[in-house]
């Protein structure tokens, strides 16, 4: 059981973070997978946590190929405690990297975190289960789309076999439905809201926006029952970047020339908004935490805004000097025009996201008492988020039987549902291809706010850890562009952090 000690070891690294896979792509070896534990657990089993999984058991292979001493077995004798790389102080028995990394996927990893279900970030993770099954299943936590993607798109007997413990799987699986935004039912203190997924870490989720699709389509297996069609709706948005950037001129990401035609009467003009999520992994002992993301787009060009409240709820950690890092996807480098980002960051909208955080940080610092008496009202809008969501679980026709092992949220999880002129409510904002009404669209399309003034260095001592960089396959390196650009950027905006460009095999601690 975690127990709660934020001032027990205050100065001591409480986290570790191990990469095993730090791009986006093309390259297949290398996406999105992160491991984290608790150093106080050790090595103990079930003590390390994935962070999504778009490879895994090959990764963990390479890392103890590189880091394992010659003559296992011979020269040293087994078992044997390593003394260097990411698993140092972790005990091995064979001389075999493979047999180790199996190991370390059996016996010490039993739940993963999945920001959102898109292939890089799940694909380790599908192919491993069947081949590795241990003693206990392995559990699956997510916001309930993401749950529901899995039962509706992969453990479906068609992609591959249902391996999970409901509709009569094979039992290796089980799911964890994550309360958006955190239960208040469970934790206490800081940790209030946050579920406990191993010995030593809790966690609280929320969802932040991957982009959108604009195609015509029905929209199968999704939340959404509606059969209506997709129109493009470029004509009617108009660009918005970030004031005083380079951002190369385009329509606004992801739109494509109108579509020729106009709906019938009979159709519901909708774009669908993809979903992935936010974690805060939490060291229940210590209180110290990391902030993750998965995929994410810029509030600033987003049709579904959500990485405020983020920060909203990063702001007080980082004052507070709990937070020490944020994970977060820098896919390509400011070459890239708005229209061909499909849901993803550049450093110029990394740092304007810096500046948003930056601003709540300094809120929080300069009016701690005054923010106390928002707390009921933030309590009132998750709760109203809750009620709406209970109807949106009911639309997505995941009622399958549900075992014991896996896990519901007690109040749902989402975001509210949307009245339309035509009297049928649509789901806003569901995963994985959830639909959003143009007049909803409409109404949420209002010009950005004036950038709000924040203290320079703001965010001194945070480290904003680059992850998901796509490689150009050119001789220029694309982490180092990135990289530079950040750096650029930061002379002028002054934020005081430090941004690092993840690499494979790469161990932190916080």
């Amino acid at each position: 059981m975690a127990k709660q000690d934020g001032t027990k070891n205050a100065g001591q690294p409480a986290l570790q973070v191990i990469v095993l896979g730090s791009g986006g792509g093309p390259q297949e070896n290398n996406v999105t997978a992160l491991l984290v534990r608790s150093v106080k657990s050790g090595w103990a089993r079930g003590s390390i946590v994935a962070l999504d999984a778009g490879v895994h058991l090959s990764a963990i292979t390479r890392i103890l190929e590189e880091t394992q001493p010659q003559g296992l077995g011979t020269e040293v004798t087994l078992p044997h405690i390593l003394k260097s790389g990411p698993f140092a102080g972790m005990e091995i028995r064979s001389a075999s990297a493979a047999a180790n990394a199996a190991y370390v996927t059996q016996h010490l990893i039993d739940a993963y975190l999945i920001t959102h279900p898109h292939l890089d970030h799940i694909s380790g993770f599908v192919i491993n289960t069947a081949g590795l099954p241990g003693a206990r299943p392995k559990r699956i936590a997510g916001l309930p789309s993401t749950i529901s993607a899995f039962k509706t798109h992969i453990f479906n007997n068609v992609i591959w076999p249902n391996l999970s413990d409901e509709n009569n799987g094979a039992g290796l699986v089980t799911y964890t439905r994550l309360v958006e935004g955190g239960s208040p039912a469970v934790g206490e203190g800081d940790g209030r809201g946050y579920l406990e997924i191993s010995d030593d870490l809790t966690v609280k989720v929320f969802s932040v926006s991957h982009g959108h699709c604009m195609e015509k389509h029905i929209h199968r297996g999704s939340t959404c029952s509606s059969h209506f069609g997709s129109v493009d709706i470029s004509s009617l948005a108009s660009p918005r970047g970030p004031q005083g950037t380079n951002a190369a001129p385009g329509t606004s990401p992801g739109f494509r020339p109108p579509v020729t035609g106009l709906p019938s009467v009979q159709e519901r003009e909708t774009v669908c908004v993809y979903d992935s999520s936010a974690y805060f992994i939490r060291d229940a002992v210590s209180g110290h935490e990391v902030l993750m993301f998965g995929d994410v787009e810029p509030d600033s060009i987003s049709l579904s805004p959500r990485n405020l409240r983020v920060w909203q709820e990063a702001a007080p950690r980082i004052a507070n000097g709990s937070l020490a890092a944020i994970f977060i996807e820098c896919s390509y480098d400011d070459s890239r025009t708005d229209d061909r980002l499909f849901g993803h960051l550049t450093p110029r909208y990394i740092v304007q996201e810096m500046k948003a955080l930056a601003a709540e940080v300094d809120t929080v610092r300069q009016t701690p008492a005054k923010l106390e008496p928002n707390k009921k009202r933030k309590r009132e809008l998750e709760e109203a988020n809750r009620r709406a969501n209970r109807n949106i679980a009911r639309s997505t026709g995941d009622d399958g039987p549900v075992s014991p092992k896996s896990m519901r949220p007690q109040k749902g999880s989402g975001s509210p549902l949307v009245q339309g002129r035509n009297g049928t409510n649509s789901p806003h904002l569901v995963t994985p291809t959830a639909e959003m009404s143009l007049e909803d669209m409409e109404a949420s399309m209002v010009p950005p706010s004036a950038p709000r003034h924040y203290t320079p260095d703001s965010l001194k001592g945070l480290r904003v850890i680059i992850i998901h960089v796509k490689e150009t396959l050119t001789e220029a390196d694309a982490g180092n562009t990135i990289l530079h650009e950040l750096r650029e950027h930061d002379k002028e905006a002054r934020l005081g952090c430090e941004f690092i460009i993840s690499k494979t095999g790469q161990s932190l601690v916080f």
